[in-house]
């Protein structure tokens, strides 16, 4: 039996109703469980108020009539909604800690999840719309356009962006791509903030400032940009989604005969991530993925001499978007050539792709010196890119807790199952599938930085994107409810990034952002296998979740249990550190604080028994004279805090200072202190009358030699919630330091 199918319990319209009224009602309400000096804490902020509890029963009185028409089973997925009283269980018993998601974030996620599986019962017996493919890309055109209204947000390009960007300006303005006067008279300010720092080729003639990146995106950019500057290179770059979107759905129409199927597909493609992020930034692996959208959908038939004509043209130009593209350009082109047709156009369509390699070969020997793909890069290439790299590459592209791509939109799971079915059912389009997904994966999976750097998510999945569509495919009428659900999480990830584009910015330090965000006091990260910062049980744990994913395909419901518990007791048993995170969870009901909207289930909150760790990478610490030792950076709100330090002095020489602890922000020194021979560890008072991002804690060595075991925070007053501003989140503190 598929799942959403069978007998299920039909709940009445008034408990979904009241189901729907949960989370209106609580998802201002923060749940928290921290510890503290005295036991731990358990309470809530921003218990519903009457004006939100009526809000709640108008808007399960104006759904009642509306689920009095629907049938049961199309219901029954928005008793999810009561999940929104999960978090109660930890908080009134201090169990069961994983509850506290779904609060926030979560909630939202979960709603899109259950309606997205609502309007599939909904539509199963009505006969779906046929919208023809200017709709398509119409829809998801003005979809990426309001997107780029709140994404990347205020930090705008980001990465290899601006670069980009850059390279468009010389050749605007200089015809050529000598960047040295764009650097020198910062003619990129009209779209980076600051001082941008040259991504200069180290085979760079004396004089000249080459970028280690192939022109080929500058040059297909470069008419937006001479009309409209970075807004209209972003719509460009929209445009190119948005097409790969139609691409996609005509693929799968092809491929599979199924109308339901092309529309999912195009679904998923084009509103879930990456691809809806990408959509929106500056970067090669869009246009990449047209062309494998391209390639795949030519390569089935026969080609014409036009469809010739554009494999060819395609063919040629993505190894001067990326050299890391020629396997894909070479690939694509060489299945398109195996098909019967005509002999001139397909001879035409190999001399144009080698003239076109040769004049890329002519280029890096012209401006660095070498006939080679990786001139640009120096004699480091090497290093950079090794084939060894790729089991362990291939599975951080998927599974990594920060870059990967299940991490950010599991939709994509649904490939392991349909890419079986898809062998069996059409050969063809299997291998093509196989082929050209495999060769994109395998070159991003063998760089050492196989995340691409400052960019969102998946980016070296993102050409890949076509080819996985084709393999899920067959998956999503097997799978509806599974497909459904995961789109609309894959959706609701999309949503949540306008409100916080924060989540697209990970850190290359193992901690995921899109985590942090949905669940801020818990410690999701650990729980999942990091590639970034690379430990023994990561390999075990991706293949895991692999297996897990496999087995419950095959085996169903008691699969997916098996699965579930297996990959839990693995995980559990491979974490470092507390599910609920010790430093993140003060920290986040100090950002929740506001006074009187504070409910202690277990007692009154008393500020001062919070304490805030730093977190001391491989303490304790040995400080020897000039060393220098720094903690993870943490955010805190406005407020006063005392700074404990825990330490000792290891050696008998009497001198006034032995270790000075800095507290700093961005380049303001917030407070200074010393752990003294002969005296108590250091306790100093801590003053943010304005709040700090990015705190750092750095202990220096002066003389002597001394342990420092442990730093936090202790507030002893915060500044309310609301006598906060949005600046206090953004700028450093004032200098306070002693």
């Amino acid at each position: 039996m598929s799942p959403g199918t069978g007998s299920e319990a039909q709940p009445g319209p008034v408990t979904v109703a009241a189901a729907l009224a949960l989370p209106v009602a609580l998802l201002a309400t923060g749940f928290h469980l921290v510890s503290a000096a005295r036991g731990e804490f358990r309470g809530i902020t921003d218990p519903p108020s009457l004006v939100r509890c009526l809000v709640a029963v108008g808007v399960a009185l104006a759904a009642l009539p509306l689920l009095a028409r629907l049938p049961g089973r199309v219901r029954a997925p928005l008793l999810a909604l009561t999940l929104a009283l999960a978090p109660l269980l930890p908080v009134l018993t201090g169990r069961g800690e994983l509850l506290l998601a779904f609060q926030g974030p979560v909630l939202v996620l979960v709603g899109l999840m259950a309606a997205a599986v609502a309007r599939l019962r909904l539509g199963e017996d009505r006969p779906l719309p046929d919208p023809s493919s200017w709709a398509l890309f119409a829809a998801a055109f003005v979809v990426y356009a309001l997107l780029g209204a709140w994404v990347p947000g205020p930090a705008g390009p980001q990465g290899d962006e601006p670069h980009y960007l850059t390279m468009a300006q010389s050749l605007l303005s200089d015809g050529d791509l000598d960047l040295a006067d764009e650097f020198a008279q910062r003619e990129y300010a009209p779209f980076f903030g600051g001082t941008l720092e040259a991504h200069t080729s180290p085979a760079s003639p004396r004089g000249r400032l080459y970028a280690v990146h192939t022109p080929g995106l500058a040059v297909l950019i470069l008419p937006a940009y001479a009309i409209g500057g970075y807004p209209a290179v972003r719509l460009l770059m929209s445009l190119l989604a948005a097409l790969t979107g139609v691409v996609v759905a005509r693929l799968v129409r092809e491929a599979t005969g199924s109308l339901g199927a092309s529309l999912a597909a195009w679904t998923i493609v084009s509103l879930t991530p990456p691809l809806a992020f990408y959509a929106v930034v500056v970067y090669p692996e869009t246009p990449a993925a047209l062309a494998t959208a391209v390639f795949l959908l030519v390569a089935r038939r026969d080609p014409t001499p036009r469809r010739m004509l554009l494999v060819a043209i395609l063919a040629a130009a993505l190894p001067w978007l990326h050299p890391k593209f020629l396997p894909l350009a070479a690939l694509g082109l060489g299945l398109v050539l195996v098909r019967r047709g005509s002999t001139p156009a397909r001879a035409g369509a190999l001399a144009a792709f080698l003239a076109s390699l040769g004049l890329l070969l002519l280029f890096f020997q012209s401006h660095y010196g070498r006939a080679s793909l990786g001139a640009a890069y120096g004699p480091g290439l090497a290093s950079d890119v090794s084939l060894s790299r790729l089991p362990g590459g291939a599975l951080a592209l998927l599974l990594d807790r920060q870059f990967g791509l299940l991490a950010v939109s599991p939709v994509w799971c649904l490939a392991l199952p349909g890419l079986g079915l898809l062998l069996r059912e059409r050969l063809g389009d299997g291998l093509r599938a196989i082929l050209l997904g495999g060769v994109t994966v395998a070159a991003g999976a063998s760089f050492s930085m196989w995340w691409g750097g400052s960019c969102p998510p998946a980016r070296f999945v993102v050409p890949a994107l076509p080819a996985l569509a084709l393999a899920l495919a067959p998956a999503l009428g097997r799978f509806k409810t599974a497909a459904a659900a995961l789109t609309g999480l894959g959706v609701g990830v999309v949503a949540l990034a306008i409100e916080a584009p924060r989540i697209l910015q990970n850190r290359a330090d193992g901690e995921s952002a899109l985590f942090r965000f949905l669940t801020p006091a818990l410690d999701l990260s650990g729980g999942l296998p990091s590639f970034v910062l690379p430990s023994p049980g990561a390999p075990l744990l991706a293949l895991a979740i692999l297996a897990a994913l496999a087995w419950g395909f095959l085996r169903g419901p008691r699969g997916w249990a098996g699965g579930v518990v297996a990959c839990a007791v693995l995980s559990w048993s491979l974490r470092d550190g507390p599910l609920v995170d010790p430093r993140q969870a003060p920290l986040h009901l100090l950002a929740a604080f506001d006074g009187d909207n504070v409910v202690g289930l277990s007692g009154p909150l008393q500020l001062e028994a919070l304490s805030i760790p730093f977190e001391l990478p491989g303490a304790p610490w040995t400080i020897a004279p000039e060393g220098e030792r720094l903690s993870r950076r943490l955010d805190l709100p406005p407020g006063a805090y005392r700074l404990q330090v825990e330490g000792r002095v290891l050696d008998a020489l009497r001198t006034a200072h032995v270790v000075r602890i800095d507290l700093t922000s961005a380049e303001t020194l917030l407070l200074r202190t010393y752990l003294r021979e002969g005296q108590p560890p250091p306790s100093a008072l801590l003053a943010l009358p304005s709040g700090a991002r990015r705190v750092l804690l750095t202990a220096t060595g002066i003389q002597g030699t001394a342990l420092v075991e442990s730093a936090r925070l202790v507030p002893q007053d915060v500044v309310p919630r609301r006598s906060r501003t949005s600046a206090d989140e953004t700028r450093p503190a004032k200098d306070t330091s002693s």
